[in-house]
């Protein structure tokens, strides 16, 4: 089976930078190939042929294209198989000032991806849109404030029509529910009664080299953490469904992170996963301790890292009414103690973080090559293709925070080392700089021979941005999260140096 990662052509079409407000999200067009019923027409929706014109720069199914033929996912997909789309649905709200749009997949996009997975499939297998995202997302209400409860039950109907069964489904084990910006309360979830797979990552692990005494995941019980990842095992916990299809189609959100710089396709499938608690944060403690936490902390910092531990790691009641007392004592010192004379970064939401990249890379192995049983093989099991929503980025405080970007793109291709790499730079990030995909590009190296950036070609409608890689051209300017401001931002035409700080120096080149 061809893996198609040797394929490094990256679409980026320009378009509009907003998305059509009516489920189910019909295209604005009567297209040739149109799969479902005539006359569904939405004229607000150009989202869907922006979506088909980056299958169209691709060259898929070239011959056909303008035709009822027309069958672009046709080379990854075939009838009777799997079909996996990975949204980016971390939470159901934004939790800065800024619109949830800028926070989520948007469902135009995943309405147009589903269409062409569906003329593919040719009325046999099945499309499954699946993530398991954030442990206080409430599913349905974000489904309900982006349109993706009417989206869901429009493939459901159409899928029954054609032959094809379409499921919905959260990953998550658990849900938790916040009380005074604390866990408060915890709810099992069935995820369809199906098991999640365990994953050992081995001694290729790229936690491998670090001290997993120190490891922090997502949730208050660092044990589980710890534990996941000693005495060489590095496991992980996977979603059945992501390791039983035959393709697996990435639909991240084009935005910030204040732990991996930028999240694209990359961190996009640390929603794979079904318990946070396996997933590696950061380790805890400042780098003079063998830390990456935390930025110049002061001894509140210090002493909440520890009170956490204590008070929250064993989930005991008492405990949680210990540390709100204990975030009531804080506050009210914040109130009448000096400002710190520079920013102190924490719960590892810095460039300095040497932990987050290293576990969503191996996701991304895991992704790629470990069968339906969990079994580490060693060429690539499934196909992939990656399918952005960059129509309205986030900048600023993502991923949970950020303001909105309107971008107006979409960006598409098969390598999700390729395409994150453009993607970044065309956010005016220069990927080089960032430790996610400085080692994404040696691990695809030791995949695919020769693997280098000056390698991809970019094919656009706007002919000036194909050398987005090469020129200098500052295309857009997003606004990093504060503790990487300064440190990954591309090097000014008017400049001869990169803007980076002398003391984060020696960090970002380890």
């Amino acid at each position: 089976m061809r893996h198609f990662l040797d394929k490094l052509d990256v679409a980026l079409v320009s378009g509009v930078a907003s998305y059509p407000a009516t489920p189910p999200f019909h295209p604005s067009v009567a297209y040739p190939e149109y799969p479902h019923a005539a006359g569904e027409i939405d004229p607000a929706n150009h989202v869907y042929g922006m979506v088909r014109e980056s299958f169209r720069l691709l060259g898929l199914d070239e011959a056909n294209f303008g035709s009822r033929e027309w069958n672009p996912l046709g080379e990854l997909i075939s009838p009777g198989q799997q079909v996996l789309i990975k949204p980016n649905f971390v939470l159901h709200f934004n939790a800065g000032k800024g619109p949830l749009e800028a926070v989520v997949t948007h469902p135009s996009v995943i309405r147009a991806v589903c269409d062409y997975a569906m003329i593919a499939l040719e009325g046999k297998g099945e499309l499954i849109i699946g993530d398991a995202p954030q442990m206080n997302c409430d599913l349905e209400t974000l489904f309900r404030g982006v349109g993706m409860d009417g989206l869901r039950g429009f493939l459901e109907v159409e899928g029954v029509r054609r032959g094809i069964s379409v499921r919905v489904v959260d990953f998550r084990q658990e849900q938790t529910f916040y009380k005074h910006g604390i866990v408060w309360e915890r709810k099992s979830l069935s995820n369809g009664g199906a098991r999640p797979v365990v994953v050992n990552a081995g001694s290729e692990s790229f936690m491998e080299p670090i001290d997993s005494s120190r490891l922090y995941g997502a949730d208050y019980c660092r044990r589980k953490t710890v534990q996941a990842h000693r005495a060489h095992r590095h496991e992980y916990l996977i979603a059945p469904e992501a390791l039983s299809c035959d393709v697996v189609i990435s639909t991240p959100k084009l935005k910030v992170h204040r732990k991996v710089g930028t999240t694209l396709n990359l961190k996009n499938m640390v929603g794979i996963n079904t318990d946070k608690n396996h997933l590696a944060h950061y380790r805890i403690g400042s780098p003079d301790n063998g830390g990456d936490e935390m930025f110049e902390p002061g001894w509140q910092d210090r002493a909440e890292r520890t009170l956490s531990d204590l008070l929250l790691g064993n989930n005991s009641p008492l405990g949680k009414y210990s540390f709100l007392g204990w975030r009531a004592f804080r506050k009210l010192l914040e109130r009448v103690r000096k400002p710190q004379s520079g920013p102190g970064f924490t719960y590892g939401n810095w460039h300095g973080n040497d932990t987050a990249w290293r576990m969503v890379l191996d996701l991304n192995r895991i992704l790629l090559f470990a069968d339906a049983a969990g079994v580490m093989r060693d060429k690539p099991v499934r196909r992939y293709l990656s399918v952005i929503d960059g129509v309205v980025g986030g900048e600023g405080e993502g991923p949970l925070h950020p303001d909105a970007y309107p971008s107006g793109v979409i960006l598409a291709g098969f390598n999700p080392v390729a395409v994150d790499c453009v993607a970044t730079r065309f956010m005016g990030f220069d990927h080089t700089l960032i430790p996610l995909y400085r080692n994404a590009v040696e691990q695809m190296r030791g995949w695919l021979e020769g693997f280098e950036a000056g390698a991809i070609s970019v094919r656009s409608n706007m002919p000036g941005w194909e050398r987005i890689l090469q020129d200098q051209t500052v295309i857009h300017g997003f606004r990093a999260p504060a503790g990487w401001r300064g440190t990954m931002e591309c090097k000014s035409p008017a400049n001869d140096s990169t803007p980076i700080a002398d003391s984060f120096i020696s960090m970002i080149s380890q």
